[in-house]
């Protein structure tokens, strides 16, 4: 091993949270029991209170090393890391997600029979447990937090790969595929994070890749796709679960994230990229937060990987992010942002950007600055509020529904002259039927979606349902530049596209 990758699984170490590790078991062989085995130094971790543990690696001879788990592991009952790293010839990936997939290369693989879980957590309280450097497949859930009402033991996952290959391809035919990867339940979980090689692969899982109850911070992963992010790895082939979804809520949840190495790549995948909710679902989505990710496009964000079914007949069940809580929701998921990073690029899918359920019609969100373009929902098929296809505007926006059936923007005129751009709009939203001022929000058009965010106003209550003209700057260079509308109240609630207008061009000032 090269100084430099010794320096660099070393880091692996010291970039975790500080712990005092008491004592150190160590997995010298494949065995399933027994001395030397991985299932072995677990049992030893347990019964050593003098926690927390460290789990290492020692294998002989040259891997990959596959340990094969005939049974149920015993859960997990002190907190311990198990590095994965520590096996010689391992190497952590140094890819940031602007660089491309992953270049990791594990030495580890652990393969269930199908019916097991690999490691859970035992205890409700106190536990925090780290995974990381492992390939993992073949288990009912690999890695399972704690149910019933949360706690506090903690689960992180860095740099593992879930569902594939230990090289990051797709399991092949007679080899042992995966349920789920992680099922956290209501326990906190981190899974990757914004360190180059803290990114997991989570692909080819046949029910859905990620079950969160949250608290949980979801961050600069691969789901859906191969370890180079340019080739399709689906979850959810045989269970039509979105490749994250979850049946219970304990805010926060933040998946992505302003930072470039928060970015998560969710395409290629069977159903949504995203559902959260569920038909029975009353609780809120208090402190949802999805920000800086790429959806149905390569890791470049340029070229086609989308989610969904691939039979057009089925465009509404697949797609971007689904929302799908039934109960009366507040607090409105935050969906991009208007700072660096934080907007997401939802592309390409063979389904809308964003879809509320048919039965959803509690659910509010707030969508920000994102880029929604060349999806293939039914009818409008970037956002989807209501009913399948875009939801016409009503008299005074008295309907109800999922945003509060928001009206979006009806542009009257515009006009460009060199980088101004005049608009006269109104939004027939009455002030007792949302909370004003209302903020709209102005994006380059392509396909009736948005491409880059232009700017922004404030329609204040004292013009509400009237037009008003102002002034926006365009990026320098730009001319008649189609654009699109959306309109989004104090409470956080935003509409579906306006149509797209085209702008008139009047004359340059250079």
């Amino acid at each position: 091993m090269s100084r430099s990758v010794q320096w660099l699984a070393a880091s692996v170490v010291l970039a975790l949270p500080a712990l005092v590790h008491a004592s150190v078991f160590s997995v010298l062989n494949t065995n399933d029991s027994g001395s030397g085995s991985l299932r072995q130094a677990i049992i030893d971790a347990n019964a050593d209170s003098a926690a927390p543990h460290t789990i290492r690696f020692a294998i002989p001879g040259i891997g990959p090393h596959t340990i094969n788990v005939a049974s149920q592991f015993p859960g997990v009952t002190r907190s311990m890391t198990i590095d994965g790293y520590s096996q010689a010839g391992s190497a952590v990936n140094t890819n940031t997600p602007e660089q491309g997939g992953l270049n990791t290369n594990l030495q580890v693989e652990v393969v269930g029979p199908g019916n097991v879980y690999f490691i859970y957590l035992n205890t409700t309280n106190g536990l925090d447990v780290t995974v990381q450097g492992l390939a993992m497949r073949g288990f009912l859930s690999a890695l399972l937090g704690v149910g019933g009402n949360g706690g506090t033991s903690r689960l992180n996952v860095y740099g593992n790969y879930f569902g594939t290959n230990v090289d990051g391809s797709e399991v092949g035919a007679g080899q042992s595929g995966s349920s789920v990867a992680i099922n956290c339940a209501q326990s906190p979980l981190q899974l990757g994070g914004p360190l180059a090689w803290q990114r997991n692969l989570i692909s080819g899982l046949g029910g859905a890749a990620i079950v969160v109850g949250g608290p949980a911070v979801i961050e600069g992963n691969l789901i859906g796709t191969d370890a180079s992010g340019t080739t399709a790895i689906p979850n959810g082939a045989f269970s039509n679960n979105a490749a994250i979804t979850n049946f219970t809520y304990r805010a926060p949840i933040r998946i992505g994230g302003a930072q470039a190495g928060s970015r998560n790549l969710i395409s290629g995948n069977h159903t949504f990229a995203i559902s959260l909710g569920t038909p029975l679902q009353i609780a809120n989505h208090d402190g949802l937060v999805i920000k800086g990710n790429y959806v149905g496009t390569d890791w470049s964000g340029m070229h086609a990987l989308p989610n969904g079914y691939e039979n057009p007949a089925f465009a509404q069940f697949g797609g971007g992010i689904q929302l799908a809580n039934n109960g009366s929701d507040p607090n409105p998921a935050v969906i991009g942002g208007f700072a660096d990073g934080e907007p997401n690029l939802i592309a390409f899918n063979r389904g809308s950007a964003i879809a509320v359920s048919f039965n959803a019609a509690g659910e509010n969100f707030d969508t920000r600055a994102n880029m929604f373009h060349h999806n293939h929902g039914v009818g409008e098929a970037n956002i989807e509020i209501g009913a399948l296809g875009k939801t016409a505007n009503d008299v005074d926006d008295a309907d109800a529904g999922a945003n509060g059936v928001q009206n979006w923007p009806v542009v009257v005129s515009a006009s460009q002259a060199g980088n101004q751009l005049t608009v006269t709009y109104r939004v027939d939203t009455a002030p007792s039927n949302a909370s004003y001022p209302l903020r709209i929000d102005f994006y380059a058009n392509v396909q009736g979606g948005s491409g880059l965010w232009l700017s922004q106003d404030s329609y204040p209550a004292s013009d509400a349902q009237q037009p008003r003209t102002i002034t926006l700057l365009v990026p320098a260079g730009a001319k008649a530049i189609p654009f699109v509308a959306t309109a989004t109240d104090a409470n956080g609630r935003s509409s579906e596209f306006s149509p797209a207008f085209d702008v008139i061009f009047e004359h340059d000032f250079d």
